[in-house]
């Protein structure tokens, strides 16, 4: 089978026994492979009634038909269960180095459930697998555990781990390879701690079988290309993801001060990615065969935040645990970030749920005698990285903070102050910004997500839809976002379901590409429509397991403070200047190498590291659309901020056919052949 081994590792960890599940020829046509394969499985054992931390909660590691393949960006796997912080559907993508070794194993993904009596890591090889003694790997960190395991089993195995972050079932804990490349979000780390499984690691030789190498070679060739001349993988090599920090601030996309403040130049100047590539990176590191690398390698030599070379800034670590604290420290920041990397857990839920604590004891919620004597405030750097290791260790009032915000609130109060959706805390994008970012927040399978679909660059002006027939939309404004949101999840799942780096996607040419790698690969002749479909049907097979675990129309609110105007700052209208200059800058496609090479050097010295700048000095020549002094703004005007939600959510559940529970009715269910999902909810 071409693109699959046909196979699935099942592993009892009560029982200590495995066996090789096949997986029917069918299944891979309609849901490609990674997570959408984990949800169709997920939902076929009828797993959404279990404990999200009990041994029947099923861990799902998982890749596509794309990755661990030679193809740009393909170096992902995804990690699914039910989310013991969200209560659903759970699920967390990872890169790095692991996937192209799991993929040599030979199989297609596999499912743990049980749970050990002791600590045990699984060593996972062509050749067989075993559950090998971990106790004396307990209570180390990530990066620890890589470097043991990798000694004990094969210098080339590839090990994913979880720090103690896991091993404490900290709500949000993440599993972590390449010491710093993590499955981060809704808990998954929480989920092996439960099992008592330390680690994966995985030593292969089997190869992809490709369906049409001439065919590949082409489309390998035409990515490359892709990425070589394009302007967004530039930017992102330059200065990593945080190249967003310029004009994301000027656009009031960066929370600041628990989304409080609507912008903080000082703070993006502390921790830009060009103030990270200047002061104190040391190298570029790359996922498996990725052209982009995208990720950066930093060094502190002295002071209270000193570090070895390691992991340094993405954009949700400098603004979740930056700006969303007020924080300009950069050795601090970056310092906090290293230790959620390496004890494995979540920095945008790590930061979000400090933020809303800060907030709450500055209000009397919380008060010193509930934190054990700490004094939580804006901007105190050394509190900060304390607070970071007393949540991955639940020590003191950590172990309040391992909860989740959504908890933490329910218990103080504030609610308001919690920003999440669903109890997944949300990533650092402002709907208040970039308004189809509500929509992508509030009806995400796995609650406030920015990377399951691909809203956020369509709204930056980097995606269009138009190949699938979806018209583009026009920044801040309600018309016409639902049909994009649901065109942008359909590509989400795609991602996750194939498995490709959304980053890689961005920098090359939309569906067109997609499909002729998937084809290549598998030889299965998919269509633009046909991908959609099951882009789509992995979409509602997951919001079915959501509506199954509880989820219903109340749960897709978000809250009002990402939809009214900022209490503090000067709020921006940039967006509505920053969308045609990035739509031109990067869907124009320059074929010729050496214009493309003078372009992106222009790109990356001149307009990348001064784009606050350069958007905010268009404002001022253009007061009408610069942004607004909160202070001073009239009431025609502040009403004009808000954003209007309920309009955009109506249109979605009526295009997407939801009831008025929120759960998809059967006929849209049907089409998609998914009458056994549409029986499961009928019972609801």
């Amino acid at each position: 089978m071409n693109g699959y081994y046909g196979k699935i590792l099942r592993v009892d960890l009560t029982t200590g026994t495995t066996e090789d599940m096949e997986i029917a020829p069918e299944l891979y046509r309609k849901y490609l492979g990674g997570s959408g394969l984990a949800a169709k499985l997920f939902f076929d054992m009828g797993a959404w009634d279990t404990d999200p931390l009990g041994p029947d909660n099923p861990l799902m590691i998982m890749h596509g038909p794309l990755a661990g393949t030679t193809l740009p960006g393909c170096s992902r796997l995804e990690v699914c269960a039910r989310s013991p912080l969200t209560g659903i559907w759970g699920e967390s993508s990872m890169g790095g180095q692991v996937s192209p070794q799991f993929r040599a194993t030979g199989y297609d993904g596999i499912i743990i459930t049980g749970a050990s009596e002791k600590p045990v890591y699984l060593y996972v090889t062509d050749e067989g697998v075993e559950i090998r003694d971990a106790s004396h790997l307990w209570g180390k960190d990530a990066f620890e555990t890589e470097e043991l395991v990798t000694a004990e089993t094969d210098k080339r195995a590839r090990v994913m781990s979880i720090g103690q972050g896991g091993e404490n079932m900290v709500k949000f804990a993440a599993i972590v390879n390449d010491k710093g490349s993590l499955a981060g979000r809704t808990g998954m780390g929480a989920v092996m701690g439960s099992k008592k499984l330390k680690a994966v690691a995985f030593r292969g030789k089997s190869k992809t079988p490709i369906a049409d190498e001439e065919a590949y070679k082409a489309v390998r060739e035409r990515c490359i290309f892709e990425i070589k001349t394009s302007i967004t993988a530039d930017g992102l090599h330059a200065f990593g993801s945080n190249v967003h920090m310029e004009m994301g601030m000027a656009i009031s996309d960066v929370p600041v001060k628990n989304w409080r403040e609507a912008q903080w130049e000082k703070g993006m100047d502390a921790l830009s990615g060009v103030t990270v590539a200047e002061k104190i990176m040391t190298k570029t590191h790359a996922c498996y065969g990725c052209p982009v690398a995208c990720k950066r390698v930093v060094k502190i030599d002295a002071g209270p935040f000193a570090m070895e070379e390691g992991p340094g800034l993405e954009y949700e670590g400098a603004a979740g645990l930056g700006t969303l604290q007020r924080c300009d420290n950069l050795e601090a920041v970056s310092k906090a970030n290293e230790l959620t990397d390496r004890y494995g857990i979540d920095c945008i839920s790590t930061g979000s749920t400090i933020a809303y604590a800060t907030e709450a004891y500055e209000r009397g919620l919380i008060t010193k005698e509930d934190t054990g004597g700490l004094e939580l405030g804006w901007n105190k750097p050394e509190l900060l990285v304390k607070l970071v290791e007393m949540t991955a260790k639940r020590e003191g009032f950590g172990d309040q903070l391992a909860e989740g915000s959504r908890a933490l609130s329910k218990k103080y109060g504030g609610e308001e102050y919690a920003i999440h959706v669903k109890g997944l805390e949300a990533p650092m994008h402002d709907p208040r910004a970039l308004w189809s970012m509500a929509l992508t927040y509030g009806t995400g399978i796995r609650g406030a997500c920015h990377v399951n679909d691909d809203n956020l660059m369509a709204e930056l002006g980097n995606v269009s839809f138009k190949a699938v027939g979806v018209k583009g939309t026009k920044p801040q404004r309600r018309e016409g976002k639902a049909a994009q949101t649901i065109a942008a999840q359909a590509w989400g799942q795609l991602a996750g379901s194939a498995v490709i780096c959304l980053y890689a996607w961005w920098s090359m040419d939309g569906i067109e590409i997609f499909r002729d790698m998937v084809n290549a690969v598998t030889g299965a002749g998919y269509t633009k429509e046909e991908l959609m479909d099951v882009g789509n049907r992995a979409w509602y097979t997951k919001r079915a397991i959501g509506n199954l675990c509880g989820a219903r129309k109340a749960d897709d609110m978000i809250p009002e403070r990402i939809l009214v105007p900022h209490l503090e700052g000067y709020t921006s209208n940039l967006a509505k200047v920053l969308f045609p200059m990035m739509s031109m800058t990067t869907r124009f496609k320059i074929r010729n190498q050496k214009i493309a090479d003078s372009n992106k050097e222009m790109t990356r010295k001149f307009l990348l590291p001064h784009l606050f700048k350069v958007l905010t000095t268009v404002g001022k020549l253009l007061p009408w659309i610069g942004g607004t002094d909160l202070k001073k703004a009239s009431i025609e005007e502040l009403k004009s901020r808000f954003v209007d939600y309920d309009y955009m959510l109506e249109d979605y559940y009526r295009l997407r056919g939801f009831d008025e529970r929120g759960i998809p009715r059967r006929d849209r269910l049907e089409r998609l052949g998914l009458s056994d999902v549409a029986d499961a909810l009928e019972k609801l």
